[in-house]
């Protein structure tokens, strides 16, 4: 039998066939920073143990379990399950405590547990009770994914990829800083150079010297030796040229113009140390990923250990899915979908409702195939040729990059290139073609067995 919520409810319903609704418990928890709401219900929606409070230590734990115990034996329970809601990151010590004590944990997403407070009548009225209510109807329902957080390989993987994912985030605002901040200080040094602050040369003039009065001073071959001194060489048209801009720039009042050099200096300095906070994620990554199952992604061209440890690393254990179009749906990259009496509105956006980590990874993946491999780049122009934007052919080849990138964790096995060529080679660029690789039927999988 089929059910709408999928496998996971169907777990759960199979075991509920022929049982009393009164001896089936439900769990909610409402993790704050310190401490939860709890009640416990039944699968009838009464209320077997009132809302109450617990700490979020090894004393709340014992309370919540000692609670629940008491209903268990009082009802004479046949299923115990509980349900928290899995926001930011607070849930994360207490699904652990709770697995660890071998009870039954399924993660409600924040959002389903809005929607159903909202078909409550409670939309705009929130509380703890209130969640705990709509979570004991999600968990009814058989809504609710077991916990994936495991101490294991994907774990650490999943720690770092997260830590360099953020880093990544932080050096970027840091550049937008940066370069405001260059412009009244040392305005026109950024079009000396391509990117000036990962530039080699720009890189130490921005730590060590942003003063294009000093710089001005200095002339060309002191501004070679300058840089020279910290490892840099730099080329005698380059140093003319940044000279040249330093006689130009117009400059903002002294104590204002020194006051934001020293700013930006400061600003570098924690620039350099995210930038090395990267740099030991990527290696603690490369030191995990050949006990993951994303080792096998490698093998793509434009795949290295970044983008495959971010797409295993958002998947998690890539079993947990039935397919890649159920990973998909999970990642928010299907298309937002309104049909009413029969009626479909076309050229909907992408829902974006799912985990954000895993729908950039798959991006990222189609982005590294259409860079690398030729076939996806072909197919990205023809979609782009057909009338579609930039956005959507990247979507498009995403999708197919998925479906690959999917079977291969599977099935752990490794890209073949020669193989997947003489599958696709000496057709030509007809409808029929096109309709074969759609993203819905990419070509066949060829690839060889990971060893």
């Amino acid at each position: 039998m089929v059910f709408v919520r999928g496998v996971d409810q169907a777990e759960f319903v199979s075991r509920l066939r022929g049982v009393s609704g009164d001896r089936v418990l439900l769990v909610p928890v409402d993790v704050g920073k310190r401490s939860a709401m709890s009640m416990v219900a039944n699968q009838l929606g009464e209320v077997v143990v009132d809302p109450f409070e617990f700490l979020l230590d090894r004393s709340g734990v014992d309370l919540l379990l000692d609670r629940v115990a008491d209903a268990e034996k009082a009802a004479d329970a046949v299923v115990v399950r509980f349900g928290i809601e899995a926001a930011g990151h607070y849930h994360r010590t207490l699904t652990t405590a709770l697995q660890a004590e071998q009870v039954e944990v399924v993660e409600l997403h924040p959002g389903a547990v809005h929607k159903a407070r909202a078909e409550m009548g409670k939309r705009r009225l929130k509380s703890d009770l209130r969640d705990l209510a709509a979570m004991v109807e999600l968990m009814a329902r058989g809504t609710g994914r077991s916990s994936r957080w495991e101490d294991n390989p994907i774990g650490i993987q999943a720690v770092w990829s997260m830590h360099r994912r953020r880093k990544v985030k932080a050096r970027v605002t840091m550049s937008l800083q940066l370069s405001s901040q260059l412009d009244l200080v040392f305005p026109g040094l950024g079009d000396c150079f391509k990117d000036v602050i990962r530039a080699k040369g720009g890189h130490v003039i921005l730590r060590y010297c942003p003063d294009p009065v000093r710089i001005e001073t200095m002339g060309p071959e002191g501004l070679r030796s300058f840089v020279g001194n910290r490892g840099v060489r730099m080329a005698r048209s380059k140093a003319a040229l940044i000279v040249a801009t330093a006689q130009r720039a117009l400059l903002v009042p002294d104590g204002e113009r020194r006051a934001r050099m020293r700013v930006l200096q400061a600003d570098m300095a924690i620039y350099d140390k995210i930038c090395a906070e990267i740099d030991r994620a990527e290696t603690e990554l490369a030191k995990v990923i050949g006990d993951t199952p994303a080792a096998v992604l490698t093998s793509l061209p434009g795949v290295g250990i970044t983008r495959a440890s971010a797409y295993g690393a958002a998947l998690g254990d890539p079993w947990r899915f039935a397919s890649a179009g159920a990973a998909w749906r999970y990642s928010g990259l299907v298309p937002v979908e309104y049909e009413s009496a029969g009626k479909k509105r076309a050229g909907m956006r992408i829902s974006r409702e799912g985990s954000t980590p895993l729908r950039e990874a798959i991006l990222e993946i189609g982005k590294g195939l259409s860079d690398h491999h030729p076939e996806f780049r072909a197919y990205k122009r023809r979609k782009i040729a057909q009338g579609k934007k930039k956005t959507v052919a990247a979507v498009a080849v995403a999708h197919r990059a998925h479906r690959l990138a999917f079977a291969m964790v599977n099935t752990q096995t490794l890209f073949d290139p020669q193989r997947w060529n003489d599958s696709t080679v000496g057709e030509p660029v007809t409808a029929a073609r096109s309709g074969r690789h759609d993203v819905t039927r990419p070509p066949p999988l060829t690839m060889t067995a990971a060893h």
